[in-house]
């Protein structure tokens, strides 16, 4: 018998690996969409069967997800109105009082806002009820929460971080403030507290609330936007470097053991776990589930939301992506059917002079079990074309579809629109942008002068400016 070589088992073992990986692919699948009131969506939480959405603008929402799959609305509630709009109802702006971040325990929500740490009795989520802000809050800029049994952690930023003893769940009690450079986010286990305070990992032992001791801080590669605990895991999102892991247990709480880093490739912002070792990842335009297998850190599921995912929460193997002015339910779990995804919902060209073209492409998979059979593919404007339109693709096989724009001395905006067999997303638009009226990508900006409204005197030039990196934020005033 002819021995056979060890290049012949590699290859069988990357053909098995490659079929195995198809046959029990997991991803997310859509299974309920909602618009809500709310919007600059900040948070989300979810306690017992209700979820909480935190919108900085028109309210907080309330969900009914005894039925995971469903998103339920029950009410939209503001911080200051003292109680619940209705069932699917109304409220308003929440008079003046934005809400930031959001943590729950039993009948009581804890909401960071512009005025102060706010208590909610959420006994009966349909009609929740403001019972005010906490005395001495209303003047410090609050970021994140976390609870642990009878102990409520604040991030203050350069304010430091608030303990409050919440054995009287309605009546938090100010035990210590931690001094921080920038408290931005906090994870309790046991008698540990892990605070993100920029870079840094700051850990002190809170077994005496009123007196914490500090035991050691841990340095990570960028400024660290959220922290959460497992039952012996660490994981630290840490914005444009993705998420890293680290090992705790009953003998290491006090010293996590860095495991490995996993880069999401946007923005690691919000974390939440779904088990141990897997957890879901809010990455901007995207959401990312992660696993921890024991001897790496993996992607395990993926789905571009087309929204600008703010916050993230979980309940068993469902996903709730808080986005700017909406909100989904995923299922994570295998993909019976073909499951479509994008790498981009939108194509953003360069300056084009009039009868020149520019090309760009986007990456289109199917991340699903069944072939993906394209019912259709077309660009809505004809300035617009498609090189090598989207064909049949076979379970986990990936085409890039080309588009060239070609300028004219029109403005020039449509969407490229792929209809397919996915039962969840039988539609899906990726826009595309061209030249239009006003400053595009690679023409020289126009000048312009401002007069400052706030922090400065005079007026703002943007000519003053040449040669420097200048960064513009419009906001619509509130």
């Amino acid at each position: 018998m002819k021995k056979m070589s060890p290049k012949f088992f590699i290859k069988i073992f990357i053909i098995l690996m490659f079929l195995t990986s198809n046959i029990n692919a997991l991803n997310l699948t859509l299974t309920d969409f909602h618009n809500p009131a709310a919007n600059h969506i900040l948070d989300a939480e979810v306690v017992n069967d209700i979820l909480i959405i935190s919108g900085m603008l028109q309210g907080i929402e309330f969900y009914n997800i005894a039925n995971p799959n469903q998103l339920d609305h029950l009410t939209n509630f503001t911080l200051s109105s003292g109680g619940g709009g209705g069932g699917g109802g109304g409220g308003g702006g929440g008079g003046g009082t934005k809400s930031n971040c959001v943590r729950a325990i039993d009948n009581y929500a804890y909401f960071t806002s512009s005025n102060g740490l706010y208590v909610v009795d959420i006994s009966n989520p349909s009609n929740p009820q403001s019972l005010g802000s906490v005395s001495g809050t209303n003047n410090l800029n609050l970021e994140n929460l976390d609870i642990y049994e009878n102990i409520l952690a604040v991030c203050a930023h350069e304010d430091g971080l608030l303990l409050y003893d919440i054995s009287n769940p309605s009546s938090p009690q100010l035990s210590f403030t931690i001094n921080t450079e920038n408290a931005w986010a906090a994870a309790i286990r046991n008698n540990i507290i892990y605070i993100a305070d920029q870079n840094f990992i700051s850990i002190y032992n809170i077994t005496n609330l009123s007196n914490p001791s500090f035991i050691r801080s841990i340095e990570t590669s960028n400024l660290i936007k959220d922290i959460v605990v497992s039952e012996s895991l660490l994981y630290v999102a840490i914005g444009t470097d993705g998420v890293n892991v680290y090992s705790i247990s009953e003998d290491n709480f006090n010293s996590p053991l860095y495991l490995d880093n996993y880069n999401t490739g946007t923005m690691a912002n919000r974390i939440s776990i779904m088990d141990n070792y897997t957890l879901a990842v809010s990455d901007w335009e995207d959401i990312d589930v992660l696993e921890w297998d024991g001897f790496s850190f993996n992607q395990v599921g993926y789905k571009n939301t087309g929204n600008r995912t703010m916050a993230i929460a979980t309940k068993e193997n469902f996903i709730y992506s808080a986005e700017w002015a909406s909100v989904q339910a995923f299922e994570y779990g295998d993909i019976e059917g073909p499951d479509i995804d994008l790498n981009t919902w939108e194509l953003n060209y360069p300056y084009v002079g009039n009868g020149d073209s520019y090309s760009l492409s986007l990456d289109v998979i199917n991340n699903g079990n069944e072939l993906l059979s394209v019912i259709d593919n077309y660009t809505t404007n004809s300035e617009f074309l498609i090189l090598n339109p989207l064909t049949t693709l076979e379970p986990g096989q990936m085409q890039t579809v080309e588009i060239i724009y070609s300028a004219s001395n029109l403005n020039a905006s449509g969407s490229y629109r792929i209809f397919s067999n996915d039962e969840d997303e039988s539609q899906i638009i990726c826009e595309t942008n061209g030249n239009i009226d006003g400053a595009n990508i690679g023409e020289t900006a126009p000048d312009f002068e401002l007069e400052y409204v706030a922090n400065g005197s005079g007026s703002f030039k943007l000519s003053d400016h040449l040669g420097k990196v200048v960064v513009i934020a419009f906001f619509a005033p509130n």
